[in-house]
């Protein structure tokens, strides 16, 4: 299979029937870009492999299983998949439902902690999707804040469920069971804090209780604005099997209610039997503890995420400044690749988070000061197009992993701010 397929490339045609527009996101094994359909002009995400991936057959079968259990589940918390295939020229591929929205791991790095109604909202609606997914066999095993898309729509938004790469079919099975013909002896597939510990160390069956275990670290991390346990996976697995519980909730977060943080500690617990049987269970049981009706979540209203984020020392005067400018102009949700140009050379690669005429929200790994004058690379809405823009560094918030940056626009030019508009006005409805 080495060096039969090409990796898929912004511009290309695949499979002869979708234009590739622009790049949305790239991982390990593969990258999602926006495609258009040829014919009736519908836009999707068109999901490739890359290399080394690409020439792995491993890689391959588990994209295929990805579309199989896409294709088996129907829910409106979960992308929907169009079509699937392999082209010639570019290997196999899917197409999915276009979302526009904003991760969830992104919101939480600008605003820390969420108030307790919108974490429940979010966790009662992604419990209701696993549950369709368990009941056709289906464990996501990579349930976190990386995989949940929050989606601006009419009303309220809504959380949707991605990325079954890793996931299982046949429930009950053990991991060399369900997946040994697509791993490695040893490989550990999935994010080592959101996995529950018979995932981690394959010491019993893995069934939908180790999704319930994923969605109480979610939770947790969405009230406490940090993970229950942190650190490498020899560090993580000790303290399982030492035994040894997350801090309470309560003691990071007076507000939490006491019935909440019984219910986050019994979906975290070490053995699966002593979990909640299923995602439903534990749905009812935090919405039980809440003990007031469940609000609709707001997530992505316009506001600025750096009014409820924590400044950086000194940073507080250019957060309420920024929040204030940034109100002039209308938003929207636009996650796509974005290069940060600095001084001496030096870049810092990330996404963006969402767009207007007046700057951008970034999510990146590298590191930029405040106030700092940079160009960024990045696609534009709607036509794919790469440009190189001004803007100003107006703060940023530094997370465990990533730090989110408010860029200012210095001088957009007329076609471009044009562009922008357009697309905010397309998402938005006004």
């Amino acid at each position: 299979m080495t060096g039969r397929f090409e990796e898929a490339q912004v511009g290309d045609v695949l499979d002869g029937r979708y234009t590739l527009r622009r790049q949305i996101a790239r991982g390990g094994q593969g990258a999602v870009l926006e495609g258009e359909h040829r014919v009736t002009q519908a836009r999707v995400a068109v999901k490739t492999l890359i290399r080394p991936a690409l020439e792995m057959a491993e890689a391959h079968a588990r994209l295929i299983l990805e579309a199989r259990i896409l294709g088996a589940v129907r829910h409106p918390g979960l992308v929907a998949i169009h079509d699937a295939g392999t082209c010639e020229k570019h290997g196999p591929y899917l197409v999915l439902e276009m979302i526009e929205g904003r991760p969830l791991d992104g919101i939480l790095l600008t605003r820390r902690k969420l108030p307790v109604g919108q974490a429940v909202a979010i966790v009662r609606q992604l419990c209701d999707a696993l549950s369709e997914v368990h009941h056709h066999g289906i464990v996501h095993r990579d349930v976190k804040p990386a995989n949940l898309l929050i989606e601006a729509t009419r009303g309220s938004d809504r959380v949707q469920l991605i990325d079954f790469g890793i996931a299982t079919m046949g429930a009950g099975e053990r991991p060399a069971e369900a997946s040994s013909k697509l791993t490695k002896a040893g490989e550990i597939l999935g994010t080592i804090e959101y996995m529950a510990p018979e995932q981690l160390m394959t010491t019993g069956p893995v069934d939908g209780r180790a999704d319930v275990y994923a969605v109480g670290v979610v939770l947790y991390e969405c009230l406490a604005g940090e993970l229950p346990y942190v650190g490498p996976a020899t560090v993580v697995m000790a303290n399982m099997i030492a035994g040894t519980k997350p801090v309470p909730i309560r003691t990071k977060r007076d507000d939490v209610p006491r019935a909440l943080e019984v219910v986050i500690g019994k979906a975290l617990e070490i053995e699966p039997h002593k979990r909640y049987a299923s995602t439903a269970e534990l749905a009812r049981a935090c919405v039980a503890s809440f003990a007031q009706p469940v609000p609709e979540i707001d997530l992505l209203k316009v506001r600025d995420e750096a009014q409820a984020a924590q400044p950086t020392p000194g940073a507080a005067p250019s957060l309420t400044d920024t929040a204030s400018r940034r109100r002039q102009f209308k938003r929207a949700p636009y996650v796509a690749p974005v290069r940060v140009l600095m001084d001496k050379g030096a870049t810092a690669d990330g996404r963006t988070e969402d767009i207007s005429e007046g700057g951008l929200l970034m999510v990146m790994d590298g590191n930029c000061g405040d106030g700092q004058r940079v160009r960024v690379r990045l696609v534009i809405p709607v036509s794919g197009r790469v440009v190189e823009l001004e803007g100003t560094t107006k703060w940023i918030i530094r997370g465990r992993a990533q730090r989110a940056v408010g860029l200012e626009f210095i001088g957009l030019p007329d076609d471009i701010r044009g562009a922008i508009r357009s697309y905010v006005t397309l998402m938005t409805g006004d």
